[in-house]
């Protein structure tokens, strides 16, 4: 018995941690693609989205930017891509405003009944 407990908590440790490895992963591509993608201003990225039928709002204010998307899938209560919208957000801030915003995690990106996600980044 003690040894199935025991496997059971190896096991359910190495999902948390190849979960928490995964979403560190994403987010690093989402920061790296941020950055890849040819943009001259933080408002090209509404087009480029456009195109396959996600609407992007980019709302600019001091220390902060939030970004609306509408149009990725749900997976629970939150968009399948989070993690990597997350650092591709950040990353995008950084390029086109200010080096030192980031969109941290926190709170599931969907609002409770709502069909967005919000990624706020904020100067740290």
């Amino acid at each position: 018995m003690f040894r199935r407990f025991l496997d059971s908590y190896i096991d359910v440790c190495n999902n948390i941690v190849t979960e928490s490895a995964n979403s560190v992963l994403m987010f690093e591509a989402g920061e790296q693609a941020a950055m890849d993608l040819k943009t001259s201003k933080i408002e090209d990225i509404s087009a480029e989205f456009e195109k396959d039928g996600i609407k992007v709002t980019v709302e600019v204010a001091e220390k902060k930017v939030t970004f609306r998307v509408k149009g990725v899938p749900f997976g629970g209560k939150k968009c399948k891509y989070c993690d990597l919208l997350r650092g591709f957000y950040g990353g995008i801030a950084r390029k086109h405003l200010d080096t030192r915003y980031y969109c941290k995690k926190g709170a599931e990106c969907a609002i409770e009944g709502s069909d967005e996600c919000v990624f706020v980044a904020e100067m740290i």
